[in-house]
This record gives C-alpha cells, sequence and structure tokens, in this order.
C-alpha cells in the first residue's frame, strides 16, 4: 500500500527530492550492471555475424563440390517445340543430333455411353477389374451406382488410373485414363455383371506407348518423354515428333555459371575477413566494455582462415586458378585466369575442391573449420552461449536490486512521513504552549 507523503509541510525541508536523490544513489550500481548487459549484448550481435558469415563461406565451399556442383554446362536445342535439353555440370559435352519418332502416351478408355450421369443401375452391377503394369485391382459396382459413383469407386481404389466422367453431346461416358505412360503402364480391363463397354477395342482412345527417339543413329525408347540417361548430364524433354530434320542439341562448358560461384564463394570469404578485421581495427579511442580487439577466438578464427586457402589440396593452390590473397588478407579474382583454367584443365579445379563428396579438399576443410567454430560445440557458439548466460544472470541481479530499492524507498518515506507527524505534533504543542503563557501574561 503506497505510504501518504507530506513532503516538508511540517519541517520545510524537500522530503520528495531528498528521497529521489537517496533512491538514484541506490540504483547506481543497477546503471553498471545494465551498462554491462549492454556490453555483452554488443559483443554477442557482433560475434553472432562472424558466425553467420563463417557458415555462409562454408555453405559457398559446399557449391563448389564436384564437377556436378562446379563446373556449369549449358545446353541447347534447335527446336524446342520437339526436344527440350538440359545439363548437369559433369555433363558429356558435345553436340547431338536427336530424331523424336514417338511421344510416351498414357492409356485413355471410354465406356459406352448411357443415357444420365446420376441414375443409378445404367452401369450395371458386379466386379470391374483393373490391371496397371501387373497390379491387379477390383472395383465393386453396385446396381444402386450411378455413373459418377462408378467414377468415384475407381479413384478411390487405389489402381494407377483416374476415372471422370464426360458429356459427348448425346450421351454420358466414364474416362478411365492411365496415370503413368509407357506401354507397360497399359490399363487391362475386365467386367463381371457390370456394362460399361471398357473390354471393347474400339472404346480405348489412346493406347499406352513408349517414347521412342533417334540419338545419333541409336534408337533408344523409354516408358516416359524425359530421357536423362542417354547422354551422361544431359536431359532430353521431348515436347512433339520431328518430321523429316532431326533435332541439334548442343552441349558445351557454362564458364559463366562457374565464375558466378566463384565470385560467390569469394564475395563470402571477404565478407568474413573485412568483418574480422573491423573488430581489430584501433579508431583512436580505446573500447573497454565491449571491445573485441585482440580477442583470441577472433585472432585464431583469422589465422585458420588464411591458413587453409594457402594450403595445397592435390597438388594445387587456390592462387593457382586466379584466387589469390591481397595485402588486406582479402581475395581477389582474376576472371581471366580462371576462366583458362576452366578451359585446358578443369579437372584440376574439381580435384583441388574435393571431387564428388571427397573426404579431402579445400571445401571440406573449409567445412571443418566453419564446424570448429560455429558447430554444437564451437568456439563461438559456446562464447555466444556464454554471453547469453552472464547477461540472463544480471537480469536476475537487476531483479533482486530493484526489489530491495522499492523496499528502500518505501522505508525512506515512512520515515520522513513519521517524522513530518511528530514536527508537525511538536508545533502544534508550541503553538498551544505559547497561547497559554500569552494568557497568563
Amino acid at each position: 500500500m503506497p505510504v501518504a507523503s507530506f513532503s516538508g509541510l511540517a519541517s520545510g525541508i524537500d522530503t520528495a527530492t531528498l528521497i529521489s536523490s537517496l533512491v538514484r544513489l541506490e540504483r547506481a550500481p543497477i546503471e553498471r550492471l545494465e551498462a554491462k548487459k549492454s556490453d555483452l549484448g554488443s559483443v554477442s550481435r557482433r560475434l553472432g555475424e562472424i558466425s553467420k558469415r563463417t557458415d555462409a563461406l562454408a555453405s559457398a565451399a559446399k557449391d563448389l563440390v564436384g564437377a556436378r556442383e562446379l563446373l556449369g554446362a549449358k545446353a541447347s536445342s534447335t527446336d524446342e517445340s520437339k526436344v527440350r535439353v538440359s545439363a548437369t555440370g559433369d555433363a558429356t559435352l558435345g553436340s547431338f543430333s536427336v530424331e523424336v519418332r514417338a511421344l510416351a502416351r498414357a492409356e485413355r478408355t471410354y465406356s459406352d455411353g448411357v443415357a444420365a450421369r446420376d441414375v443409378a443401375g445404367l452401369a450395371g452391377s458386379g466386379t470391374l477389374g483393373l490391371s496397371v503394369g501387373g497390379v491387379a485391382t477390383d472395383v465393386t459396382i453396385e446396381a444402386t451406382d450411378t455413373l459418377d459413383d462408378v467414377a468415384r469407386k475407381i479413384n478411390e481404389s487405389g489402381a494407377d488410373v483416374t476415372a471422370s466422367v464426360l458429356n459427348d453431346g448425346t450421351s454420358f461416358r466414364l474416362l478411365v485414363a492411365g496415370r503413368s505412360t509407357g506401354a507397360a503402364n497399359a490399363v487391362e480391363f475386365t467386367e463381371s455383371g457390370t456394362t460399361l463397354g471398357l473390354t471393347r477395342p474400339e472404346n480405348e482412345l489412346v493406347a499406352a506407348r513408349d517414347a521412342s527417339i533417334v540419338v545419333d543413329g541409336l534408337e533408344i525408347t523409354r516408358a516416359t518423354n524425359r530421357f536423362s540417361d542417354v547422354v551422361p548430364g544431359v536431359t532430353f524433354d521431348l515436347r512433339g515428333q520431328t518430321t523429316g530434320t532431326p533435332v541439334g542439341v548442343e552441349v558445351e562448358r557454362d564458364t559463366d555459371a562457374t565464375l558466378e560461384k566463384l565470385e560467390t564463394f569469394t564475395k563470402a570469404y571477404n565478407e568474413l575477413v573485412r568483418g574480422i578485421s573491423s573488430e581489430f581495427t584501433f579508431a583512436g579511442a580505446a573500447r573497454i566494455g565491449n571491445s573485441l580487439a585482440g580477442d583470441s577466438t577472433l585472432r585464431g578464427l583469422q589465422s585458420k582462415i588464411s591458413g587453409t586457402v594457402l594450403q595445397t589440396f592435390s597438388g594445387s593452390r587456390l592462387a593457382d586458378f586466379g584466387l589469390r590473397l591481397q595485402n588486406d588478407g582479402t581475395l581477389e579474382l582474376d576472371e581471366a585466369e580462371v576462366r583458362e583454367t576452366l578451359a585446358s584443365s578443369p579437372d584440376s579445379l574439381v580435384s583441388f575442391f574435393g571431387a564428388n563428396g571427397e573426404s579431402a579438399g579445400f571445401s571440406k576443410a573449409l567445412d571443418d573449420l566453419a564446424k570448429l567454430y560455429t558447430g554444437p560445440d564451437g568456439q563461438l557458439k559456446t562464447r555466444i552461449d556464454g554471453l547469453g548466460s552472464r547477461s540472463r544472470d544480471i537480469d536476475s541481479q537487476i531483479e533482486r536490486m530493484e526489489r530491495r530499492i522499492d523496499k528502500y524507498e518505501e522505508n525512506m518515506r515512512k520515515k520522513f512521513t513519521a517524522m513530518e507527524l511528530v514536527v508537525s505534533n511538536l508545533q502544534s504543542q508550541a503553538s498551544q504552549l505559547g497561547s497559554i503563557l500569552t494568557g497568563l501574561g
């Protein structure tokens, strides 16, 4: 309950200001703790930024592992309405002739026509059997089922088909379409008691078939319109049949794509190096509480990063490919030298960064270094967690001190209020005594 305050009414002393000054003095340790917490937060945020940049560098390095990731390849088609083509970094380079003889198709079969889609019994009653790719499914048709009910039951049966009801203008027909292309996925029907007519050959509008292409004179068939295993690293997506003139396909090295990845790596490396260096920069005034100048963790990270860049992997160093350390510790990429390497010995670049996830390589070394600092038990992670713990401890200290100061302020107000009451009583008694003495005289 708040204490009633009579600031100086009897004594003439500004007790409110006096109490405020006393409380402010008591709060001085809290202000020092708050300043310390602010310093801890600043250090934690800056270490967190260094940690993020370290992870970004490791991620950029991972994108350079293996020919598929590092060596870009681009593919072009002389007629994308017939064949679209794409390539990965490990694609076989060269020119290819592609003739599309047939596109892969999925089965489409219609039932006989009926007068209505929502009248029961028009499909008969019994069992409709469907077999797709050797997997047989039976669907039970009741005499009370409409054509819509039959379509629903087929769709719920789990068979690799879809069913729907179409209006051809004169009647309603059930359409059963295979979900998968290829001759092996043809749909075979059996009817026992049903009258849908799905087994009639004339109701098969589209027969399931394989795709067929001729690449450089070699005929190849597949169940789908995507051929991804004919030329290593190259995918052909068929769009239409060719008539007479084959489609020309060109697969070549995409040097620009590789350069872009190397530039991303260089940028990530330089951002980390500059981030660390900025913490060591002397601005002419000492930074005490939140300074990281001379921090052993950052010094260690800085030293290990530059050391890794200078290491030899598979007989090469990063500088051999046109990425060199500058005086300020950053990397500079020589585009002309990188292009020369990609033209003359791309495999040496792949081996340096680490071919297809090998246990040794520049990218793996950087990833191991990042884990040493940002992993679950990493040095930066441990530092940041420790700073967070110290900050929470300070919050607890401040909370306890605030409660003590609140009690202190309340006690001060009680004491000064009591003093004012005593002074007021004494003044009242003095006044009464003066009146008595005046009356006696």
